[in-house]
């Protein structure tokens, strides 16, 4: 039996490398958290602006406004309030990007850093298993929205599958269906039944992404900015111009506040806009790694300033004039396209609201690649180096997201998705710590060989594995904000200055994670280099030329090179050409020549 078990692992092994093999016990790396060569390094400043003018172009920053009219804000309070969070986090995704975009590590190895070897894997785990959650919701979402396609396509014949699953299910055959397969005891449609299965479900038109390593990416999201946003523009032409040429934007307002009540609820919205955009603030190092060059990332801001409040402001135009048209607003665009469907059941509608809910879903794809499954892939392989690599985690993260049921967690409780939204609560501490250790703490300097070493030698072995500073931090910055889940779960089971708090959970748990961390490094300040060079300097990011590598240290990577006063040091250079070059300078400072 135990030679069985031990078969078992070595096939689901990866290939061990050096570093591997020398460790005993838990293994820290393996070719995906270890830095990525230069040859990996594809992403240039067209890749990051289209990745994050993409992502916005997706359903649910386009439903984002739904629950602020609700508070009786105008339509051009959201719309200010989502320029402003906008802005906000323009500033927070690009001071995040600096270090995994200099160092060329992903999530997993860089919240080493702050937390701690050790410390780092509740923080990982942390984030994958809400990816894991998210992800399965998108995959749903898109599912509603092959439901639409299938109905163009197949007309009553689809609508009027026979429903075998009982009520309590949380969903109907034939969303089930459309989500990933199947109804085993259903007659009708026996014929396009592998038609609908290979080239409409939802489930069957995502998986092959999972196969798409990170650094191979970029096309994906480009092409996504190509296809999504013409058809969505269009999407909003159509519904100002079948409402007589006007957006109606008056008719999504149901009360109005003025006073203090316009001040929180203007700072809920902030709050709110600013949540939707969490996950790209978080997991930009998973991308930002493979940059060929820092200042490259500055692109990341324009494209967020610029999609996030227009997707807002598009997806009020097109309720209000759902509205107009039709008498009911609909935040989801899966129900508007069915109120198309219902009231326009003509060749040409029926061609139109398929390949817009098309684009929808490859939109709503794109946006599970890098928001959820490449975080999950990061993740596991973090958490079990030895077995996953990130594209087996971007699978497993797949099957699990079926696995979890969406359609039964979505339908069983509202609850649910409040619960998701408190993420907020955990990360946001997190994020902030990151910012704060790279850009103030240690100005910039990383040691690649203690990321990836456990022991006493690592700099960021700091107490057993934990970084305890990190972790008073992150807890001030929960505690301050979490209580108010409680009343988001229950409303009225909290005051208002708690319900307030919470409302406003992004800024309050990122400043206060991120200045107490601060004030505590004041006060016990962590070691910045390894004990083998204890009087080397700290000036900002004196270690990034040489990548976070010492002469003396072991098991530097082969494209690094150290020799003398080079300053083209980040200049790719052929094997023989770097050694050339050694040998005219000869040796002296710490500049690098990649090969």
């Amino acid at each position: 039996m135990s030679s069985a078990i031990s078969r078992l692992k070595r096939f689901v092994q990866l290939e061990q490398t050096e570093e591997m093999e020398k460790t005993k016990g838990m293994a820290w790396t393996n070719k995906d958290l270890a830095p990525n060569p230069p040859e990996t390094r594809r992403w240039n400043a067209w890749s990051f602006f289209l990745f994050q003018f993409s992502i916005s172009f997706s359903p649910t920053t386009y439903n984002a406004g739904a629950s602020l009219v609700s508070l009786g804000l105008l339509w051009w309070h959201i719309f200010l309030a989502a320029w402003v969070g906008s802005a906000l986090c323009c500033v927070l995704v690009l001071l995040n990007a600096r270090g995994p975009s200099r160092y060329h590590i992903g999530f997993p190895s860089f919240v080493r850093i702050s937390a701690g070897l050790r410390g780092s894997l509740f923080w990982v785990f942390i984030r994958g298993v809400v990816a894991i959650l998210y992800m399965a919701t998108q995959t749903l979402y898109a599912g509603y929205l092959m439901d639409v396609c299938l109905r163009c396509v197949f007309g009553y014949k689809w609508m009027n599958i026979p429903n075998t699953l009982p009520a309590s299910a949380g969903t109907t055959s034939r969303k089930l269906l459309a989500f990933f397969i199947l109804c085993k005891r259903n007659p009708v449609l026996v014929g396009i039944r592998i038609l609908v299965l290979i080239a409409f479900s939802a489930g069957f038109i995502q998986f092959p992404f999972m196969f798409i390593h990170p650094s191979k990416t970029s096309k994906v999201f480009a092409a996504k900015s190509f296809i999504v946003v013409p058809s969505l523009f269009a999407t909003m032409g159509w519904a100002i111009a079948a409402s007589g040429g006007s957006a109606h934007l008056d008719k999504l307002v149901v009360t109005t506040v003025t006073g203090s009540q316009l001040g929180w609820g203007f700072m809920q919205a902030l709050n709110s806009t600013i949540s939707n955009v969490l996950p790209p603030l978080v997991n930009i190092a998973d991308l930002a790694r493979y940059a060929q060059n820092p200042r490259q990332t500055w692109t990341i801001t324009y494209g967020l300033f610029i999609s996030k409040p227009i997707v807002i402001l598009m997806g009020m135009v097109i309720a209000s004039c759902g509205k107009h048209l039709y008498g009911t607003t609909y935040w989801n665009l899966w129900d508007f396209f069915n109120a198309v469907l219902d009231n326009n059941w003509n060749a040409g509608a029926r061609t139109l609201v398929f390949l817009a809910c098309l684009t929808q879903v490859y939109a709503t794809f794109v946006t599970n690649i890098s928001s959820n499954s490449i975080p999950v892939g990061c993740d596991l392989a973090g958490l079990f180096p030895r077995y996953f690599s990130i594209v087996r985690g971007q699978v497993l993260c797949a099957i699990l997201a079926i696995c979890v049921v969406p359609w039964k967690l979505v339908a069983s409780a509202a609850q649910f998705v409040t619960f998701l939204g408190s993420y907020i609560c955990f990360i946001c501490p997190i994020l902030a710590i990151e910012i704060v250790d790279y850009w103030f703490v240690r100005r910039g300097n990383v040691h690649i060989p203690s990321v990836f070493s456990p022991g006493p030698k690592s700099v960021y072995w700091y107490w057993h594995g934990f970084n305890l500073r990190a972790y008073a931090a992150w807890i001030i910055g929960v505690v301050l904000v979490v209580h108010g889940v409680a009343n988001a779960l229950h409303p009225g089971s909290l005051g208002v200055a708690s319900t307030r708090l919470y409302n406003m959970g992004f800024i309050v748990s990122t400043l206060a994670g991120g200045v107490s961390y601060y004030i505590i490094c004041r006060f016990f300040p962590p070691q910045i280099m390894p004990d083998t060079h204890p009087e080397e300097p700290t000036t900002w990011e004196h270690l990034a030329p040489t990548e976070g590598y010492f002469p003396d240290d072991d098991d530097i990577p082969d494209y690094i090179l150290f020799c003398g006063d080079d300053v083209q040091a980040r200049t790719p250079l052929s094997d023989t050409e770097a050694r050339e070059k050694n040998m005219k300078l000869g040796e002296g400072s710490l500049n690098v020549v990649e090969v």
